[in-house]
């Protein structure tokens, strides 16, 4: 029986879903083309009814879980700027360095997820990567500024994004990597990352500032 266009495209994005998420478990290149039709409930058979390639897939689910993690920055950006949005930012810290986060059998962010795999694989699966951590930091740097891209304004904005960034990022992957041989040293990573983020939020998002006034 033929299936409706409709039904192909929902086919095709529960395979992303389900695929992103073996990946952040598993590493890109784990998983089977018949692992993760499986995990979506379908036979191998069905694959390239919906991708051209493994490749393919896996651009697609690094955009859709990019595209996830840029969604989780809303709470933030629709914050009023002041002591609104600086508590929305450090909900997003506490949350993103939690014992949760770091326990997840895979990371939720796709930079933790991705980044030591990502260089070694085809072109096309690099560019999404690419994109998808683009669109993160720009919508990132909106939380300071929404000013014209290369404004001093909105470079400053972007230096502060990063400087909040790389932490985040190394903090969860370090704790990640010893959390099973060691939780205690695990345990005090993530902590001292996130409490010393926490105190610098003072300086890289004043309460009293109006962040957004572009």
């Amino acid at each position: 029986m033929r299936i409706t266009k409709q039904k192909a495209a929902e086919n095709r994005a529960h395979v992303l879903e389900q695929a992103a998420r073996l990946f952040r478990e598993r590493g890109l290149d784990a998983p089977s083309v018949a692992d993760l039709m499986r995990a979506a409930g379908m036979t191998h058979g069905g694959f390239y009814n919906h991708f051209a390639s493994k490749a393919e897939l896996q651009a697609g689910a690094l955009a859709l879980t990019f595209e996830h993690a840029v969604e989780r920055l809303d709470d933030i950006t629709a914050a009023p700027p002041g002591p609104e949005r600086q508590a929305a930012l450090r909900r997003y810290v506490e949350r993103y360095l939690s014992l949760k986060a770091r326990d997840a059998a895979g990371a939720g962010c796709p930079m933790v997820a991705f980044s030591a795999d990502v260089s070694r694989e085809e072109e096309g699966v690099r560019a999404a990567y690419a994109a998808g951590l683009g669109r993160y930091i720009t919508r990132l740097t909106a939380i300071w500024s929404s000013a014209p891209a290369g404004s001093a304004e909105a470079v400053a904005a972007r230096r502060r994004a990063l400087t909040l960034l790389a932490p985040l990022v190394g903090g969860l992957s370090l704790a990640r990597s010893v959390a099973a041989a060691d939780p205690a040293f695990s345990d005090a990573i993530l902590g001292d990352v996130r409490e010393g983020l926490i105190e610098a939020l003072d300086a890289l998002l004043p309460a009293g500032t109006d962040a957004d006034r572009t």
